[in-house]
């Protein structure tokens, strides 16, 4: 079993946090320590109230004494997840698993930094309300944000055009409560890493499409760092065959013929030849029109399935990997059938010599990103809790 920390006791913690309700020796196993030196680790995590070991279970043999189970009581304890993207707040309440209790949204009705406090504090204060918990009573706070983010600061964000921005300092609740600010795909690297596919699979890429495109890499249950965080350098990579004009001028780069913005300008630019200004201006209109008939919007569509295709197959090939989860709201196109070009293209052009790619596809929706930055607040929990015990 591959730790997601080389320190002892953080791997115990994490382990029973993922994995958990789990016997001692089935942790033992897991993580390759004799008997003797998990109870040493374990005690403190048990002494400190972390780790409960009071739960039995039974033996996997099904045979002898009930053996007590390492659990941490994830339902005792709350984070808040926030997701800011252009236009609106995506908040979420979790447990200590991201697991989903409370979701909200506002909207952002202006993208300067203090009335986004403002905005961040209020949807905190109705998630709190919403579960009869106070914010002071939160154990730890994750916002996210698309940009380069570093030092606990937005350095950079064009989707809010900030630069130099502290947001956490802004942040009311965060006079109270531990808040952690995270790049938006960082976010949902962890989620997948921690409480998704990472459970199952340790190496993987997620690949994000939808105002714009982002990549993520676990590889041996670790996400890669990178010092591109932000910059998205996927973004622009030339997909072959590919037509479609970027923000720079590029031909056939991924963000000019992937993102929603590329997609919607390619169904509007045919249909305005006989339809002045019709749209579609969204992906559901986009869809629907499709839906009736419309060939540009059909071909829209169909196009996305071949060059997503071909960015997925690209860059799974360059991080050495099998399993691919896609998310953001463009994924949803390949859920109709104009896009069968996806499944069809990398069957074209799989190698004889490879397994194919376990493609897995997310909801697409902002609860995601918010449940991600909830993650990150938590494993910053987990990692005070340990060390202090």
């Amino acid at each position: 079993m591959l730790r997601l920390y080389e320190d002892s006791a953080l791997a115990i913690a994490a382990h029973i946090l993922t994995a958990g309700p789990i016997s001692r020796a089935g942790a033992g196993r897991d993580l390759d320590l004799s008997a003797a030196t998990l109870t040493r680790l374990v005690r403190p995590l048990v002494d400190s109230h972390l780790v409960n070991d009071s739960q039995a279970g039974t033996p996997l043999s099904g045979i002898g004494r009930p053996t007590q189970l390492l659990e941490i009581p994830a339902s005792e304890h709350h984070f808040i997840g926030v997701n800011l993207t252009a236009d609106v707040t995506y908040g979420v309440l979790t447990d200590a698993r991201a697991n989903p209790i409370v979701s909200l949204s506002q909207p952002l009705d202006s993208r300067e930094p203090e009335a986004v406090a403002h905005t961040i504090d209020s949807l905190i204060d109705e998630l709190c309300a919403q579960n009869g918990a106070a914010a002071e009573e939160l154990d730890g706070i994750g916002i996210s944000a698309g940009g380069h983010i570093a030092h606990r600061k937005v350095i950079e964000s064009r989707f809010l055009g900030w630069q130099d921005v502290d947001l956490p300092s802004l942040v009311k609740a965060s006079s109270t409560t531990p808040t952690y600010l995270l790049n938006d795909i960082v976010a949902l690297t962890t989620l997948e890493q921690w409480f998704g596919l990472g459970r199952s699979a340790p190496n993987f890429l997620i690949a994000t499409v939808g105002a714009g495109i982002g990549h993520g890499i676990v590889h041996n249950r670790r996400a890669v760092p990178s010092v591109f965080e932000g910059y998205s350098p996927t973004s622009h990579l030339p997909l072959a065959r590919a037509k479609g004009l970027c923000q720079y001028g590029h031909v056939g780069c991924a963000n000019g013929v992937l993102t929603t913005p590329a997609v919607l300008a390619r169904a509007s630019g045919a249909r305005s030849i006989l339809h002045v200004n019709s749209g579609p201006d969204s992906l559901d209109e986009l869809i629907a029109l499709a839906e009736g008939g419309d060939p540009t919007c059909q071909f829209a569509i169909a196009e996305f399935g071949t060059n997503m295709a071909t960015y997925v197959q690209t860059v799974a090939g360059a991080a050495m990997v099998i399993d691919v989860i896609l998310d953001g709201e463009a994924i949803t196109l390949l859920d109709t059938p104009w896009a069968s070009t996806f499944t069809e293209h990398l069957a074209e052009f799989k190698s004889p010599n490879l397994p194919g790619l376990n493609v897995h596809t997310r909801s697409g929706t902002f609860d995601r990103w918010a449940r991600g930055a909830a993650t990150g607040a938590i494993i910053s929990w987990l990692e005070s809790q340990v060390t202090g015990a």
